[in-house]
Protein backbone atom coordinates (compact mmCIF):
# COMPACT_ATOMS: atom_id res chain seq x y z
CA UNK A 1 0.00 0.00 0.00
CA UNK A 2 2.84 2.38 0.55
CA UNK A 3 4.20 1.97 -2.46
CA UNK A 4 0.76 2.50 -4.01
CA UNK A 5 0.63 5.94 -2.09
CA UNK A 6 4.23 6.65 -3.65
CA UNK A 7 3.43 5.70 -7.27
CA UNK A 8 0.64 8.47 -7.05
CA UNK A 9 2.93 11.02 -6.74
CA UNK A 10 4.56 9.88 -9.82
CA UNK A 11 2.81 10.89 -13.46
CA UNK A 12 4.26 11.94 -17.28
CA UNK A 13 6.06 14.76 -15.75
CA UNK A 14 8.21 12.44 -13.56
CA UNK A 15 9.27 10.94 -16.69
CA UNK A 16 10.00 14.08 -18.49
CA UNK A 17 11.57 15.86 -16.05
CA UNK A 18 15.26 14.03 -15.76
CA UNK A 19 15.27 14.76 -19.44
CA UNK A 20 15.95 18.31 -17.93
CA UNK A 21 19.25 16.90 -15.70
CA UNK A 22 20.79 14.82 -18.53
CA UNK A 23 24.51 14.55 -19.12
CA UNK A 24 24.12 17.36 -21.70
CA UNK A 25 23.22 19.43 -18.82
CA UNK A 26 26.51 18.65 -17.43
CA UNK A 27 28.59 19.18 -20.00
CA UNK A 28 26.88 22.16 -21.23
CA UNK A 29 26.73 24.05 -17.90
CA UNK A 30 30.31 22.79 -16.49
CA UNK A 31 31.73 24.20 -19.60
CA UNK A 32 29.49 27.43 -19.04
CA UNK A 33 30.68 27.89 -15.36
CA UNK A 34 34.32 27.14 -15.70
CA UNK A 35 34.97 29.47 -18.47
CA UNK A 36 32.41 32.16 -17.75
CA UNK A 37 31.53 32.10 -14.16
CA UNK A 38 27.81 32.58 -13.65
CA UNK A 39 27.27 34.63 -16.70
CA UNK A 40 25.28 32.36 -18.17
CA UNK A 41 23.29 31.35 -15.36
CA UNK A 42 19.89 33.55 -16.08
CA UNK A 43 19.84 31.72 -19.91
CA UNK A 44 19.33 28.59 -16.89
CA UNK A 45 16.02 29.80 -15.15
CA UNK A 46 14.94 31.62 -18.69
CA UNK A 47 14.72 28.30 -20.24
CA UNK A 48 13.62 26.25 -16.98
CA UNK A 49 10.56 28.76 -17.71
CA UNK A 50 10.07 28.39 -21.13
CA UNK A 51 10.88 24.52 -20.41
CA UNK A 52 7.80 24.52 -17.95
CA UNK A 53 5.32 26.65 -20.32
CA UNK A 54 5.90 24.53 -23.36
CA UNK A 55 5.63 20.96 -21.29
CA UNK A 56 2.57 22.17 -19.81
CA UNK A 57 1.35 22.71 -23.53
CA UNK A 58 2.84 19.64 -25.06
CA UNK A 59 1.00 17.50 -22.40
CA UNK A 60 -2.45 19.39 -22.49
CA UNK A 61 -2.40 18.74 -25.95
CA UNK A 62 -2.00 15.41 -25.71
CA UNK A 63 -4.61 15.12 -22.63
CA UNK A 64 -7.24 17.46 -25.02
CA UNK A 65 -6.35 15.93 -28.25
CA UNK A 66 -5.58 12.67 -27.66
CA UNK A 67 -2.99 12.23 -29.63
CA UNK A 68 0.83 13.14 -29.39
CA UNK A 69 2.49 16.68 -31.36
CA UNK A 70 4.47 13.89 -33.79
CA UNK A 71 1.33 12.10 -34.40
CA UNK A 72 -0.73 15.40 -35.30
CA UNK A 73 2.18 17.43 -37.28
CA UNK A 74 2.48 14.21 -39.58
CA UNK A 75 -1.73 13.82 -39.89
CA UNK A 76 -1.56 17.64 -41.02
CA UNK A 77 1.25 16.90 -43.81
CA UNK A 78 -0.33 16.45 -47.03
CA UNK A 79 2.59 15.10 -48.95
CA UNK A 80 4.75 12.02 -48.80
CA UNK A 81 7.75 13.86 -49.13
CA UNK A 82 6.51 16.71 -46.40
CA UNK A 83 6.41 14.10 -44.23
CA UNK A 84 9.87 12.73 -44.81
CA UNK A 85 11.27 16.73 -44.46
CA UNK A 86 9.15 16.67 -41.08
CA UNK A 87 11.42 12.98 -39.62
CA UNK A 88 14.30 14.45 -40.39
CA UNK A 89 14.50 17.02 -37.80
CA UNK A 90 12.93 14.08 -35.24
CA UNK A 91 15.62 11.61 -36.12
CA UNK A 92 18.15 14.26 -35.25
CA UNK A 93 16.77 15.34 -32.39
CA UNK A 94 16.49 11.08 -31.19
CA UNK A 95 20.15 10.44 -32.33
CA UNK A 96 21.72 13.93 -30.29
CA UNK A 97 19.52 13.09 -27.73
CA UNK A 98 20.55 9.54 -26.99
CA UNK A 99 24.49 10.06 -27.86
CA UNK A 100 24.85 12.66 -24.86
CA UNK A 101 22.32 9.72 -22.42
CA UNK A 102 24.57 6.96 -23.75
CA UNK A 103 27.80 8.83 -22.66
CA UNK A 104 26.58 9.96 -20.03
CA UNK A 105 26.42 6.48 -18.55
CA UNK A 106 30.08 5.42 -20.09
CA UNK A 107 31.31 8.63 -18.84
CA UNK A 108 30.07 7.73 -14.94
CA UNK A 109 31.22 4.01 -14.89
CA UNK A 110 34.24 5.20 -16.23
CA UNK A 111 35.09 7.89 -13.87
CA UNK A 112 34.16 5.92 -10.87
CA UNK A 113 35.47 2.47 -11.72
CA UNK A 114 38.51 3.41 -13.69
CA UNK A 115 37.64 1.52 -16.74
CA UNK A 116 38.57 2.57 -20.49
CA UNK A 117 36.31 5.14 -21.65
CA UNK A 118 35.21 2.40 -24.86
CA UNK A 119 34.54 -0.47 -22.31
CA UNK A 120 32.42 1.57 -20.35
CA UNK A 121 30.60 2.59 -23.48
CA UNK A 122 30.21 -1.65 -24.06
CA UNK A 123 28.89 -2.01 -20.86
CA UNK A 124 26.76 1.00 -21.01
CA UNK A 125 24.46 -1.19 -23.81
CA UNK A 126 23.10 -3.02 -21.20
CA UNK A 127 20.86 -0.04 -19.65
CA UNK A 128 18.14 -1.30 -22.39
CA UNK A 129 17.85 -3.98 -20.35
CA UNK A 130 17.04 -1.80 -17.56
CA UNK A 131 14.33 0.13 -19.46
CA UNK A 132 12.81 -3.59 -20.61
CA UNK A 133 12.80 -4.65 -16.84
CA UNK A 134 11.37 -0.90 -15.49
CA UNK A 135 8.51 -0.92 -18.38
CA UNK A 136 6.93 -4.54 -17.40
CA UNK A 137 5.14 -3.12 -14.82
CA UNK A 138 3.20 0.33 -14.62
CA UNK A 139 4.31 2.75 -12.41
CA UNK A 140 8.03 0.99 -11.91
CA UNK A 141 9.79 3.25 -14.95
CA UNK A 142 8.13 6.64 -12.97
CA UNK A 143 9.87 5.42 -9.59
CA UNK A 144 12.95 4.51 -11.00
CA UNK A 145 13.22 7.79 -12.62
CA UNK A 146 12.08 9.71 -10.16
CA UNK A 147 14.66 8.04 -7.73
CA UNK A 148 17.86 8.78 -10.03
CA UNK A 149 16.60 12.57 -9.95
CA UNK A 150 16.54 12.34 -6.45
CA UNK A 151 20.20 10.81 -6.40
CA UNK A 152 20.97 13.46 -8.82
CA UNK A 153 19.66 16.08 -6.34
CA UNK A 154 21.34 14.78 -3.38
CA UNK A 155 24.92 14.51 -4.83
CA UNK A 156 24.66 18.63 -6.28
CA UNK A 157 23.29 18.92 -2.20
CA UNK A 158 26.80 17.63 -1.28
CA UNK A 159 28.87 19.21 -3.72
CA UNK A 160 27.70 22.73 -3.45
CA UNK A 161 27.83 22.24 1.23
CA UNK A 162 31.66 21.39 -0.21
CA UNK A 163 32.38 24.14 -2.36
CA UNK A 164 30.40 26.60 -0.84
CA UNK A 165 29.81 29.03 -3.40
CA UNK A 166 29.18 32.91 -2.45
CA UNK A 167 25.12 33.07 -2.08
CA UNK A 168 25.48 37.07 -3.21
CA UNK A 169 27.08 35.98 -6.25
CA UNK A 170 24.54 33.68 -7.08
CA UNK A 171 21.76 35.70 -6.06
CA UNK A 172 22.99 38.60 -9.12
CA UNK A 173 23.89 36.79 -11.79
CA UNK A 174 20.71 35.20 -11.69
CA UNK A 175 19.32 38.64 -13.28
CA UNK A 176 21.96 40.19 -15.11
CA UNK A 177 21.55 39.39 -18.42
CA UNK A 178 23.63 39.56 -21.18
CA UNK A 179 24.95 37.59 -23.95
CA UNK A 180 28.06 38.46 -26.61
CA UNK A 181 29.64 36.77 -29.20
CA UNK A 182 32.00 34.68 -27.51
CA UNK A 183 29.26 33.16 -25.70
CA UNK A 184 26.75 32.14 -27.92
CA UNK A 185 27.92 28.98 -28.72
CA UNK A 186 27.48 27.62 -24.81
CA UNK A 187 24.12 29.94 -24.45
CA UNK A 188 22.36 27.73 -27.30
CA UNK A 189 23.92 24.68 -25.44
CA UNK A 190 22.62 25.52 -22.25
CA UNK A 191 18.88 26.21 -24.25
CA UNK A 192 19.49 22.53 -25.89
CA UNK A 193 19.90 21.16 -22.88
CA UNK A 194 17.18 22.81 -20.83
CA UNK A 195 14.37 23.31 -23.20
CA UNK A 196 14.72 19.41 -24.65
CA UNK A 197 12.78 19.05 -27.37
CA UNK A 198 12.68 15.11 -27.15
CA UNK A 199 10.87 15.29 -23.72
CA UNK A 200 7.95 18.30 -25.33
CA UNK A 201 7.58 15.25 -27.90
CA UNK A 202 7.37 12.77 -25.26
CA UNK A 203 5.44 14.64 -22.88
CA UNK A 204 2.31 14.77 -25.53
CA UNK A 205 2.90 10.87 -25.86
CA UNK A 206 2.67 10.03 -22.39
CA UNK A 207 -0.24 12.16 -21.02
CA UNK A 208 -2.21 11.00 -24.36
CA UNK A 209 -1.72 7.38 -23.70
CA UNK A 210 -2.67 7.87 -19.79
CA UNK A 211 -4.92 10.71 -19.80
CA UNK A 212 -6.65 11.05 -22.96
CA UNK A 213 -9.80 12.73 -23.19
CA UNK A 214 -9.78 13.34 -19.22
CA UNK A 215 -9.87 17.16 -19.00
CA UNK A 216 -9.93 17.31 -14.58
CA UNK A 217 -6.38 15.93 -15.35
CA UNK A 218 -5.32 19.35 -16.77
CA UNK A 219 -4.79 20.78 -13.17
CA UNK A 220 -2.69 17.75 -12.23
CA UNK A 221 -0.58 17.90 -14.89
CA UNK A 222 -0.15 21.85 -14.62
CA UNK A 223 0.90 21.04 -10.99
CA UNK A 224 3.43 18.14 -11.43
CA UNK A 225 4.95 19.97 -14.40
CA UNK A 226 5.75 23.43 -12.35
CA UNK A 227 7.09 21.23 -9.37
CA UNK A 228 9.42 18.83 -11.02
CA UNK A 229 10.48 21.11 -13.27
CA UNK A 230 11.37 23.62 -10.78
CA UNK A 231 13.35 20.88 -8.92
CA UNK A 232 15.23 19.72 -12.58
CA UNK A 233 16.11 23.84 -12.87
CA UNK A 234 17.54 24.02 -9.38
CA UNK A 235 19.69 21.10 -10.21
CA UNK A 236 20.74 22.30 -13.21
CA UNK A 237 21.78 25.91 -11.71
CA UNK A 238 23.58 24.10 -9.28
CA UNK A 239 25.56 22.42 -12.31
CA UNK A 240 26.88 25.64 -12.86
CA UNK A 241 26.63 27.31 -9.75
CA UNK A 242 29.12 24.11 -8.34
CA UNK A 243 31.39 24.77 -11.43
CA UNK A 244 31.80 28.31 -10.94
CA UNK A 245 33.02 27.81 -7.22
CA UNK A 246 34.85 24.59 -8.01
CA UNK A 247 37.21 26.12 -11.07
CA UNK A 248 36.03 29.61 -12.31
CA UNK A 249 36.93 31.00 -8.97
CA UNK A 250 40.71 29.26 -9.29
CA UNK A 251 41.54 29.92 -12.79
CA UNK A 252 40.84 26.66 -13.69
CA UNK A 253 39.63 25.84 -17.00
CA UNK A 254 37.72 22.39 -17.48
CA UNK A 255 38.67 20.79 -20.90
CA UNK A 256 37.12 17.65 -20.25
CA UNK A 257 34.86 15.89 -18.00
CA UNK A 258 37.25 13.60 -16.41
CA UNK A 259 39.54 16.62 -16.06
CA UNK A 260 36.66 18.64 -13.80
CA UNK A 261 36.46 14.91 -11.92
CA UNK A 262 40.03 14.74 -11.25
CA UNK A 263 40.37 18.11 -10.19
CA UNK A 264 37.72 17.41 -7.52
CA UNK A 265 40.04 15.17 -5.34
CA UNK A 266 43.32 17.59 -4.76
CA UNK A 267 40.76 20.58 -4.29
CA UNK A 268 37.54 19.30 -2.14
CA UNK A 269 38.06 15.72 -1.63
CA UNK A 270 37.21 12.44 -2.98
CA UNK A 271 33.75 12.69 -1.41
CA UNK A 272 33.44 15.55 -4.17
CA UNK A 273 34.46 13.94 -6.61
CA UNK A 274 32.12 10.68 -6.50
CA UNK A 275 29.41 12.77 -6.30
CA UNK A 276 30.38 14.72 -9.36
CA UNK A 277 30.48 10.78 -10.35
CA UNK A 278 27.75 8.86 -9.18
CA UNK A 279 25.37 11.83 -10.06
CA UNK A 280 26.58 11.62 -13.74
CA UNK A 281 26.13 8.24 -14.04
CA UNK A 282 22.31 8.26 -12.42
CA UNK A 283 21.76 11.02 -14.99
CA UNK A 284 22.63 9.20 -17.70
CA UNK A 285 21.10 6.18 -17.14
CA UNK A 286 17.82 7.66 -16.00
CA UNK A 287 17.68 9.73 -18.84
CA UNK A 288 19.16 7.10 -21.13
CA UNK A 289 16.04 5.30 -20.64
CA UNK A 290 13.41 8.73 -20.97
CA UNK A 291 15.45 9.05 -24.85
CA UNK A 292 15.22 5.57 -25.59
CA UNK A 293 11.64 5.39 -25.06
CA UNK A 294 10.72 8.41 -27.06
CA UNK A 295 13.09 7.07 -29.85
CA UNK A 296 10.66 4.22 -30.06
CA UNK A 297 8.02 5.93 -30.44
CA UNK A 298 8.94 8.84 -32.73
CA UNK A 299 9.99 6.04 -35.13
CA UNK A 300 6.54 3.87 -34.86
CA UNK A 301 4.53 7.43 -35.39
CA UNK A 302 7.09 8.08 -38.50
CA UNK A 303 6.58 4.23 -39.65
CA UNK A 304 2.83 4.63 -39.00
CA UNK A 305 3.09 1.10 -36.87
CA UNK A 306 4.03 -0.51 -33.42
CA UNK A 307 7.04 -2.13 -33.37
CA UNK A 308 8.30 -4.61 -31.06
CA UNK A 309 9.45 -2.84 -27.79
CA UNK A 310 12.75 -5.13 -27.44
CA UNK A 311 13.91 -4.53 -30.98
CA UNK A 312 12.92 -1.19 -31.79
CA UNK A 313 14.93 0.11 -28.31
CA UNK A 314 17.99 -2.09 -29.27
CA UNK A 315 17.99 -0.56 -32.54
CA UNK A 316 17.42 3.02 -31.27
CA UNK A 317 20.38 2.28 -29.06
CA UNK A 318 22.53 0.53 -31.81
CA UNK A 319 21.60 3.10 -34.33
CA UNK A 320 23.03 6.24 -31.61
CA UNK A 321 26.23 4.18 -30.67
CA UNK A 322 27.54 4.68 -34.44
CA UNK A 323 28.22 8.09 -34.03
CA UNK A 324 29.38 8.81 -30.38
CA UNK A 325 31.74 5.87 -30.83
CA UNK A 326 33.01 7.61 -34.09
CA UNK A 327 33.58 11.00 -32.66
CA UNK A 328 35.49 9.37 -29.32
CA UNK A 329 37.35 7.30 -31.68
CA UNK A 330 38.71 10.27 -33.84
CA UNK A 331 39.75 12.18 -30.79
CA UNK A 332 37.10 14.55 -29.97
CA UNK A 333 36.59 15.35 -26.78
CA UNK A 334 33.15 14.11 -24.48
CA UNK A 335 32.77 17.48 -23.06
CA UNK A 336 32.40 19.15 -26.77
CA UNK A 337 30.65 15.85 -27.81
CA UNK A 338 27.93 16.71 -24.81
CA UNK A 339 28.23 20.86 -25.68
CA UNK A 340 27.57 19.94 -29.68
CA UNK A 341 24.94 17.64 -28.99
CA UNK A 342 22.88 20.01 -27.02
CA UNK A 343 23.32 22.75 -29.92
CA UNK A 344 22.27 20.13 -32.23
CA UNK A 345 19.09 19.98 -30.05
CA UNK A 346 18.84 23.75 -29.69
CA UNK A 347 18.82 24.16 -33.46
CA UNK A 348 16.03 21.45 -33.91
CA UNK A 349 14.13 23.26 -31.07
CA UNK A 350 11.88 25.20 -33.27
CA UNK A 351 10.36 22.17 -35.10
CA UNK A 352 8.78 20.63 -32.42
CA UNK A 353 8.01 23.95 -30.21
CA UNK A 354 6.34 26.30 -33.45
CA UNK A 355 4.44 23.31 -33.83
CA UNK A 356 2.74 22.59 -30.07
CA UNK A 357 2.14 26.62 -29.93
CA UNK A 358 0.07 26.40 -33.48
CA UNK A 359 -1.63 23.34 -32.41
CA UNK A 360 -3.07 24.73 -29.20
CA UNK A 361 -3.69 27.82 -30.53
CA UNK A 362 -5.95 26.43 -33.62
CA UNK A 363 -7.43 23.89 -31.43
CA UNK A 364 -8.30 26.52 -28.81
CA UNK A 365 -6.34 24.91 -25.94
CA UNK A 366 -5.00 27.92 -24.21
CA UNK A 367 -5.95 31.74 -23.55
CA UNK A 368 -4.79 34.50 -25.29
CA UNK A 369 -2.13 35.48 -22.40
CA UNK A 370 -0.78 32.17 -22.87
CA UNK A 371 -0.66 32.04 -26.78
CA UNK A 372 1.15 35.15 -26.19
CA UNK A 373 3.76 33.69 -24.17
CA UNK A 374 4.18 30.66 -25.98
CA UNK A 375 5.60 32.48 -29.27
CA UNK A 376 7.52 34.58 -26.90
CA UNK A 377 9.09 31.79 -25.53
CA UNK A 378 9.71 29.79 -29.52
CA UNK A 379 10.65 33.78 -30.58
CA UNK A 380 13.66 33.31 -27.95
CA UNK A 381 14.68 30.18 -28.93
CA UNK A 382 14.90 31.30 -32.22
CA UNK A 383 16.79 34.63 -31.95
CA UNK A 384 18.84 32.69 -29.52
CA UNK A 385 20.00 30.48 -32.75
CA UNK A 386 20.16 32.95 -34.76
CA UNK A 387 22.35 34.76 -32.74
CA UNK A 388 24.98 31.57 -32.62
CA UNK A 389 24.86 31.59 -36.25
CA UNK A 390 25.70 34.78 -36.43
CA UNK A 391 28.48 34.86 -34.48
CA UNK A 392 29.96 32.25 -36.02
CA UNK A 393 30.97 29.98 -32.95
CA UNK A 394 29.67 26.78 -34.56
CA UNK A 395 32.67 25.33 -35.40
CA UNK A 396 34.89 27.07 -32.23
Amino acid sequence: MRLLRLLRLFGPATIVSVAYVDPGNFGSNIASGSLYGLDLLWVVWVASMIAMLLQYLSGKLGIVAGRSVVDLVLSRLGSRYAKIAYSIPLLAIVIATDMAEFLGIALGLHLLLAIPLHLAAGIAVLDVLILLVASERRGRLELMVGSMVAIIGLSYVVQLYIIAPEPMVVLEKSVSIGLDGEQALLAASILGATVMPHALLLHSYLTAERWKGLREKVRRHIRETIVYLAIAAMINAALQIAAYGAFYTKGIEVGDMAEAYNTLIPLYGSLAAHAFGIALLASGISSSLVSVVTGQKVMESIRGKSMAQWKTRLVVRMINMVPLLIALSVGIKAIDVLVYSQVVLSLMLPFVAVPIVLLVSRLGMVTHYTRIAGMVAVAFIVVLNIILIASGRMMH
